[in-house]
């Protein structure tokens, strides 16, 4: 399947039109929301193909399909002409998608162009679109726009994960629920930086007690404990209406997913192994924060999504672990690696797919997603 989608790829005859179509769904797949193609029956567009954002990054998408191989150097020229529509449309940085093969040494090379403009830059060469075109949530495009049809193994895994895809549409129409939520965490996040200075650092012999405090420094994340978990998960849902056991660690098993596709659910820890598994982690994370301190920001990067997807499998309470994971994220950012932007991570499907990869222990593609979301841009 992969000598059939990649040279449908690398031999494009179906001009601008469809490949602009193609690398529209592309990116979808790949958690790009907010996608507006611009001129794809022709015309002119402005110096861009797609409008596209991820984890509120807004980006000028540029699609180069040539029909047979180029050289670099005719690569390097049509990614700086679609690099002058960054400024042009007013967004941050650029998404170049080219069925052509670039290697990583080149790959770098047009992210320092990028950079020399002051602009961000995402490459989607040939084998990364076609890794996302083989994956079963890429299958019906592939099947649409490259006329490759799926094999038996296909269709099963494709159905199979249908209902969890209409799932999350679903759940998308809640995005301005999610959009509240941030402000209330960044109104938090100031009031928290507020008392720092003032209110003694205090401990608790029982793990689980909800204990409202701060501790006596900026550095809220240098000294994490059960009780302070607890409390930012009390502080995210203070005025929330929701019965649940807020700030409290869940003592029942949950399921995390859907029954009917099995594949991309997840089973979290049972409830007698939740307080051994937190202090493992926090100890973890506070022997080694001095370390960080000094660290490069690729150490840095490595740590916080090692812990960030440990708190999700986790899972230590019954509800809201995703945004307590989040919240926590912000902070850490801000203290190693001082990011004052505000931090958004999208609860897209590449995301869950990303934490999945991370439980069957390859990290990398959860590393890159939370680089791009605090930088811009992928590893």
């Amino acid at each position: 399947m992969k000598n059939k989608t990649e040279r449908a790829l690398k031999d494009w005859r179906d001009g601008q039109v469809n490949a602009e179509r193609l690398c529209a769904d592309v990116l979808m797949i790949d958690g790009y929301s907010s996608i507006d193609p611009q001129c794809p029956l022709g015309g002119p567009d402005g110096t861009k193909d797609i409008l596209c954002k991820k984890n509120g990054w807004k980006y000028v998408g540029a699609v180069y399909f040539p029909t047979g191989e180029k050289t670099f150097n005719q690569i390097k020229q049509k990614f700086i002409e679609d690099l002058s529509g960054v400024k042009k449309n007013t967004t941050q940085g650029i998404v170049f998608l080219t069925n052509q093969k670039i290697s990583p040494a080149e790959r770098e090379s047009l992210k320092e162009i990028a950079g020399s403009s002051d602009a961000k830059a995402i490459i989607f060469h040939i084998e990364k679109i076609r890794t996302i075109l083989d994956n079963p949530e890429g299958l019906s495009c592939r099947l649409r726009l490259l006329g490759i049809k799926m094999s038996k193994a296909d269709q099963i895994s494709f159905f199979a994960r249908w209902d969890n895809i209409f799932s999350q549409e679903m759940q998308s129409q809640s995005e301005h629920i999610i959009s509240a939520l941030s402000e209330k965490i960044d109104a938090m996040a100031k009031l928290q930086q507020r008392s720092c200075a003032s209110l003694p650092a205090k401990t608790f012999r029982r793990s689980s007690e909800v204990s409202f405090y701060t501790p006596a420094t900026h550095q809220v994340t240098h000294n994490l404990t059960i009780s302070l978990i607890c409390m930012l998960h009390s502080s995210i849902f203070f005025e929330d209406s929701t019965p649940l056991e807020i700030g409290r660690l869940r003592k029942i098993q949950v399921f995390v997913g859907t029954k009917i596709d099995p594949l991309r659910s997840y089973i979290p820890p049972e409830p007698e192994e939740i307080q051994d598994l937190l202090e493992t982690l926090l100890e973890e994370w506070n022997n080694n924060y001095s370390v960080l301190l000094t660290s490069d920001r690729t150490q840095i990067l490595k740590a916080i999504t090692s812990f960030h997807h440990e708190l999700v499998r986790i899972h230590p309470f019954v509800d809201g672990n995703g945004r307590l994971a989040r919240y926590i994220l912000m902070l850490q950012a801000s203290e190693l690696l001082k990011i004052t932007r505000k931090i958004t991570l999208d609860n897209s499907s590449s995301y869950l797919n990303a934490l999945k990869q991370a439980d069957a222990g390859d990290p990398g593609a959860l590393n890159s997603i939370i680089t791009q979301a605090f930088y811009g841009i992928e590893n």
